[in-house]
């Protein structure tokens, strides 16, 4: 079968999952993706979670699917020779170690430019270049804390009102879906100068993207104090899932406010209650719930 990356040749020095989620998503497409591991251990996911004594965890083999594999010592000189010869054939090296590894390894910008000036370097980051924080690790919760996908979800008050991270990867693979977009636009530039590129991307800047829709409900709250929804689905009056992007927390807390209304009504029936929890935040009036708003039972005989 003929696919769209079909002799694109990838360097794939990552680990865990930002990174192999990018390059697996390029070898799904086509791309030849050889995984360089370290000797004797490998990438540590092939051991962490692991359900299966003695084989590659589930972890590390949903991430590294399509891909070849091969262990290189780059301490040693027999190995620098053979990442050099790669670098001078391949047309993407992509990599996530920490801040400054690859240059502690010799292979520099610089030098990588040197051996094969097509060379596209892609990289994964916790924060950009420059940033107060670009030399710190970053995993999950750091990403989507430093990136404010956690302030978006979870309860919006009471004891546990605190930002809450999700269980999604928002930090991880999302970041490696915009390297492999970062990537193939730098292959096409490529095309058009013949000059490879560096790309990099901050776990930090791939989180932030996804809240942007965020900053508008920031923004309409430090104008109007509060936030109403405007979303055709509520005319119905039917209360159901809601992204934590309509009116500023998550669907957590609204079936917790829900379930306690209901309890304080002495067992209205919750579909009432949740009517009139919907028709107090469409008011403008969030957090002002009065037992008043709810239409009690008719009586029976």
């Amino acid at each position: 079968m003929n696919k769209p990356l079909n002799g694109i040749k990838i360097i794939d020095f990552t680990h865990v999952q930002a990174g192999p989620a990018c390059t697996q998503m390029l070898a799904w497409f086509g791309a030849d993706v050889i995984k360089v591991e370290r000797p004797g251990s490998g990438d540590v996911t092939r051991s962490q979670l692991r359900d299966i004594p003695d084989v590659d965890a589930l972890y590390f083999t949903m991430l590294n699917s399509n891909k070849r594999s091969l262990t290189l010592d780059t301490k040693t000189a027999e190995g620098k020779a053979v990442l050099e010869k790669m670098i001078k054939e391949f047309d993407v090296m992509v990599e996530n170690f920490g801040p400054g590894a690859l240059d502690r390894m010799g292979f520099t910008w610089e030098r990588i430019q040197e051996i094969n000036p097509r060379m596209i370097l892609a990289s994964v980051k916790g924060f950009s270049d420059g940033h107060e924080y670009e030399d710190l690790k970053v995993y999950e919760n750091v990403a989507q804390c430093a990136g404010g996908a956690a302030s978006t979800t979870g309860w919006w008050k009471g004891e546990q009102s605190g930002p809450l991270v999700s269980s999604a990867a928002l930090g991880d693979t999302n970041t490696g879906m915009h390297l492999a977009i970062g990537i193939l636009t730098a292959y096409i530039g490529r095309q058009q100068t013949g000059k490879g590129q560096k790309v990099s991307v901050a776990m930090q800047d791939a989180v932030l993207n996804l809240c942007r829709v965020k900053m508008r409900d920031q923004l309409r709250l430090d104008t109007m104090g509060y936030l109403v929804r405007h979303y055709p689905a509520l005319l119905t009056k039917r209360f159901g899932p809601q992204a934590a992007n309509v009116d500023g927390h998550g669907l957590l807390s609204a079936i917790a406010e829900v379930r306690s209304l209901a309890k304080k009504a002495g067992g209205l029936d919750l579909a009432r209650a949740a009517t009139a929890l919907l028709n107090d935040f469409r008011s403008g009036t969030l957090g002002a719930i009065s037992l008043e708003t709810v239409e009690q039972p008719a009586p029976t005989a």
